[in-house]
């Protein structure tokens, strides 16, 4: 087994994953950064798949930025604030709501935390502003 990241080089890691995933819609990323048995939490389901799938949906999503406002690392654990905005250029399913694409855009504030070990995400939290970004996108009230 490897040892542990230093705090400055799990900081980093967050940064080139989200780079690589979330802006350049990069799928050979994930297997990268996320390890075998990734748990993301938000789902609560394990592997890779999901996040492959989304990365390959931000490939065509012109319009799109993700922010990291703020880094803390603490042990195995980075927390990221972000401000993601996002164009819609497909239509959105989400919280039992389709949502057809017009070319609406929205911007929400995101925390994600994670869990590093052995230079691979193992872990995967989110604290995410999903009912403002309906509101934006003219869903709900």
């Amino acid at each position: 087994m490897t040892p542990m990241l230093g705090l400055e080089e799990n900081k980093e890691l967050i940064r080139r994953y989200t780079h690589a995933v979330f802006d350049e819609g990069d799928v050979d990323a994930v297997d990268r950064y996320l390890a075998p048995d990734f748990f993301n939490h938000v789902t609560g389901r394990s592997g890779t798949e999901d996040f492959k799938r989304l990365a390959a949906s931000l490939r065509v999503a012109p319009g799109s930025a993700n922010v990291i406002d703020l880094l803390i690392a603490e042990s195995d654990l980075v927390v990221a604030l972000m401000t993601i905005s996002r164009t819609l250029h497909e239509e959105l399913r989400a919280f039992g709501f389709v949502v057809p694409a017009h070319g609406q855009s929205y911007t929400v504030t995101h925390v994600h935390i994670y869990r590093i070990r052995d230079g691979k995400i193992r872990e995967h939290w989110a604290v995410r502003d999903d009912l403002s970004m309906l509101r934006q996108l003219g869903v709900i009230g």
